[in-house]
């Protein structure tokens, strides 16, 4: 395997204003006065406001958020700026350096965005007036805030873990440590199923293109038969197309490592793996969702399904779910191989990010927060949203008086019922189990499940429990007989 050597870097100095020596205790007096206005200026906005009741409108909330971002903004940079200008201690840490820059850009972004909200909110104010307090009450101000704020933090985020997972190999260092970066991996795959490993790809070849095969079809048969044209059978076909996306990822390579072909991979290869792995699995998560509401809208609001479920409503549903899987992946992937890897064999068949992680040379608690968060994030969210969904549903269906009208009901929501509960289930067991219940062969077990088990399922239920479908399919086999 390539390895490279390094030295890295873990304190730094700042340049500073050593250019205008002569200078400095005036630039001193100058940015403390321009600092203290500043300070004082917006403290004083941000009381004002809070204080005058006239002054509680959308506008001025947002430019209450403002000054207090930009007061932040300006704590995390300018106080040291100027002891660096009357001290000649100019070194920060690694760690302050990540921190400094971790605040730097979420409040730099979140102002952008801020002046975003602004400029809508004038644009509402002028162009909608009559309807202004309506579209811009307190909800929608605090979401707006909230949203400015969400996309500075995971900005920052990426880009900060990115910046420092480098290793830094500057000539103004006072501390450095030597490591081998290594550039290509190999996988262990199932080297320990060595005398069953012919056995295992006949199993996983014949399941592979079933899944294939069955999702190929799901999808045809939607695409070509009016009757399936409604939201949910679109959703279905989206799944499906991920699904099968999703494995064609990392199913081939796997297959190919069984019967003894090259299991090595480049670090780029590794990486634009990890991506899309990543992408498609959250995007499959937030399909699913998506799914739980277009049932929950069906069962709870009939007569306006049509209306509220419409085309361009479920594009967007789509698109967000892709978007969020777009979103997570580049941070998750951006973190983890900014990584300086020191060891070459990744514990499992795929590269995938608690494994890539054992790889490190340097401590990954921030990588395995990171890691936690998403998680939760991309797992309890949604699996929380579904339940919500069925519990209202339940609901809803608990109040139909035959029990004819509770079983066709309940029926439309079985099969989707079934692919959560296993999708959720192995999702949650390999991503936010405890470190210390890790066991890899355990892993790539649980893998198997989720990587080829559930994308064949989704097909599998919805067309053996779907009485629509399976009409679907005969009539499709019916146009083909003679």
């Amino acid at each position: 395997m390539r390895r490279h050597n390094r030295t890295e870097v873990s304190e730094f100095f700042f340049q500073g204003f050593s250019s205008f020596q002569e200078h400095q205790i005036t630039l001193f007096v100058v940015f403390l006065a321009l600092y203290i206005f500043t300070l004082a200026g917006n403290v004083i906005i941000v009381i004002i406001i809070r204080i005058d009741s006239h002054l509680h409108t959308p506008m001025y909330f947002f430019l209450s958020m403002l000054s207090t971002s930009e007061t932040l903004y300006s704590l995390v940079i300018i106080p040291r700026m100027l002891s660096s200008l009357v001290s000649r201690d100019m070194s920060i840490s690694l760690a302050d350096c990540a921190t400094q820059m971790f605040f730097f850009v979420t409040f730099g972004i979140n102002n952008c965005f801020l002046l975003t909200a602004m400029g809508y909110d004038r644009y509402v104010a002028i162009c909608n007036p009559l309807r202004y307090t309506v579209i811009m009450n307190r909800k929608v101000c605090v979401l707006l805030v909230w949203m400015a704020f969400s996309i500075g933090l995971i900005v920052a985020v990426t880009q900060v873990t990115s910046v420092f997972r480098l290793p830094f190999c500057g000539d103004f260092s006072m501390q450095k440590k030597n490591y081998t970066q290594v550039t290509m991996f190999t996988f262990q795959g199932f080297s320990s199923f060595h005398e069953h490993q012919i056995t295992l790809f006949a199993v996983f070849l014949i399941l592979y293109i079933i899944t294939l095969a069955s999702n190929v079809i799901i999808v045809t048969v939607i695409c070509f038969d009016r009757h399936l044209h409604t939201p949910m059978y679109f959703f279905l076909s989206i799944l499906s197309t991920s699904e099968t996306l999703y494995t064609l990822v990392i199913i081939p390579r796997m297959l190919s490592s069984l019967i003894g072909w090259n299991q090595s991979i480049s670090l780029e290869g590794c990486a634009t793996q990890m991506f899309f792995f990543v992408t498609l699995a959250i995007n499959n998560c937030f399909l699913l969702t998506v799914m739980g509401y277009d049932r929950y809208v069906a069962i709870c609001n009939p007569l306006r399904y049509m209306i509220v479920m419409n085309k361009k409503v479920c594009a967007y549903l789509v698109c967000g779910a892709f978007a969020i899987g777009l979103t997570m992946a580049s941070v998750q992937v951006t973190s983890i191989f900014s990584l300086p890897f020191c060891e070459a064999e990744v514990a499992h068949f795929y590269c995938d990010i608690l494994p890539m992680m054992k790889l490190a040379c340097i401590d990954t608690t921030i990588n395995e927060i990171i890691n936690f968060v998403v998680s939760l994030g991309v797992i309890l969210v949604p699996m929380g949203l579904v339940f919500i969904s069925y519990i209202l549903i339940i609901s809803a269906i608990l109040k139909i008086a035959s029990s004819e009208g509770r079983k066709k009901t309940f029926a439309t929501c079985a099969s989707h019922l079934t692919v959560v509960i296993v999708h959720y289930g192995c999702a949650s067991i390999a991503y936010l189990k405890p470190k210390s219940e890790n066991s890899m062969e355990q892993d790539r077990l649980l893998s198997i499940t989720y990587t080829l088990i559930t994308p064949l399922l989704n097909p599998v239920v919805y067309s053996l429990r779907n009485k629509e479908v399976k009409d679907a399919l005969r009539r499709a086999i019916g146009k083909k007989l003679p």
